[in-house]
């Protein structure tokens, strides 16, 4: 015969037999590991710091700068293949420069900046203040 329960046994309320003992975990071996992605693994492995040695001067820089350093001075040593891939990156970062610069350079900011010149010019003349010339509206060339 088995014991009676001093309590009743149902939906989350198991048997004494099957709790979990003292100090018991009920996950021993714990959460399985993330899978580690490549570019997760690459970007750290690039942005480790090292030691480079040039000459008698050492120099500490990420594996990713010294990467870099190495593709440019095989491109200078007449690599062409480097060559081109240096000046097509450099002319990428270029135009996402011109691009980040003209976003400022509409007409709309243009006249916005323009009535707020003519304000401060009217609102110091109303103080009685004379404008300098670099609020005057009229010298403002945008």
């Amino acid at each position: 015969m088995t014991k009676k329960p001093n309590y009743e046994i149902g939906y989350g309320k198991p048997p004494k037999e099957a709790q979990w003992k003292k100090g018991q975990s009920g996950n021993p071996h714990g959460r399985p590991r993330r899978d580690v992605r490549m570019t997760a693994l690459l970007a750290r492995l690039l942005g480790q710091s090292i030691v480079v040695r040039k000459g008698r001067t050492t120099k500490r820089m990420t594996r990713l700068e010294h990467l870099l350093h190495r593709l440019v001075e095989q491109a200078l040593s007449g690599d062409a293949r480097l060559m081109k891939m240096v000046f097509d990156q450099a002319r990428k970062d270029e135009a996402r420069d011109d691009e980040a610069a003209s976003a400022f350079d509409t007409a709309a900011d243009s006249e916005v900046l323009q009535a707020l010149y003519r304000r401060i010019a009217r609102e110091a003349a109303e103080s009685g203040k004379a404008p300098s010339k670099s609020t005057r509206a009229d010298s403002v060339t945008l």
